[in-house]
């Protein structure tokens, strides 16, 4: 016999039933109507969560087939997650080891990761300290500081791009780099960056010690450019750019006095 109290096993009961009605009978004697209601409430929740953290995915499905996936997700996904904030994370995980259906499209996880890289970006508490930072400083003459928010993310697929409208069956030659960050308004904001802006920024991101101008020489030699003047000249309109946006926020103060 089981130790387990009659409340709990009650309670497990109901569990499996509002998850999986169709399988799970409800423990007891309810009136279906108010089952009905309960059931409703656990799906919508879930499922409006999901819209609201997965917006670009939920905007390339259908409503059967969102509706179908919601489903599939409540009854076969045990979650981890002890904080509300990391439930989206719980769906990813989903999708990525726990879903397996041969009609999803296949950029469909790739699009997802991009949707959940909003909310990861928008949950970071740490606060861009720009004290010992100079906002204005010359990005080639001094050490360039990233946000500290900054993730890079490769895709095959140009998630960025993806919509009702555009839904690629094969990924394109060329991978995209999303630059992701939370600019100094606290907006969430994202590059589409080529290669080498992609490697650019990874190391100022690393936390160089070195002028912007030698690390654009450097990445010169190492892409095998023959111009490497024009290069750095390129470069310093591209950090502008990042600097611009909030990708970057400047220089070290030490640097520009």
């Amino acid at each position: 016999m089981s130790s387990e109290p009659e409340h709990v096993r009650l309670q497990r009961a109901f569990a499996r039933h509002l998850r999986d009605p169709a399988v799970a009978p409800a423990p007891g004697q309810h009136e279906e109507r108010r089952l009905a209601i309960y059931r409703h409430a656990v799906y919508a929740n879930v499922a409006g969560l999901m819209q609201d953290n997965y917006p670009r995915l939920r905007a390339v499905m259908d409503d059967e087939a969102w509706a179908a996936m919601m489903r599939h997700y409540i009854v076969h996904h045990v979650a981890q997650a002890s904080a509300f904030v990391d439930v989206p994370a719980e769906f990813l995980a989903y999708l990525e080891h726990g879903r397996e259906a041969d009609d999803d499209p296949p950029f469909l996880l790739e699009l997802a990761h991009f949707d959940w890289l909003e909310t990861l970006v928008g949950a970071d508490t740490r606060e861009l300290d720009l004290s010992g930072i100079d906002p204005a400083g010359d990005l080639l003459a001094g050490i360039p500081v990233a946000n500290p928010t900054l993730r890079m993310v490769t895709y095959r697929f140009p998630v960025h791009a993806i919509g009702p409208d555009y839904r690629p069956d094969v990924p394109p030659a060329q991978s995209t780099h999303i630059a992701a960050f939370r600019d100094p308004d606290d907006l969430y904001g994202f590059l589409d960056v080529n290669e080498p802006t992609r490697r650019l920024l990874a190391r100022i991101a690393g936390g160089t010690s070195c002028p912007g101008q030698h690390i654009l020489e450097e990445l010169a030699r190492d892409l095998a450019y023959a111009d490497v003047a024009g290069f750095v000249a390129a470069g310093s309109t591209i950090l502008e750019r990042m600097r611009a946006r909030g990708a970057v926020l400047g220089v070290r103060r030490e640097q520009a006095d």
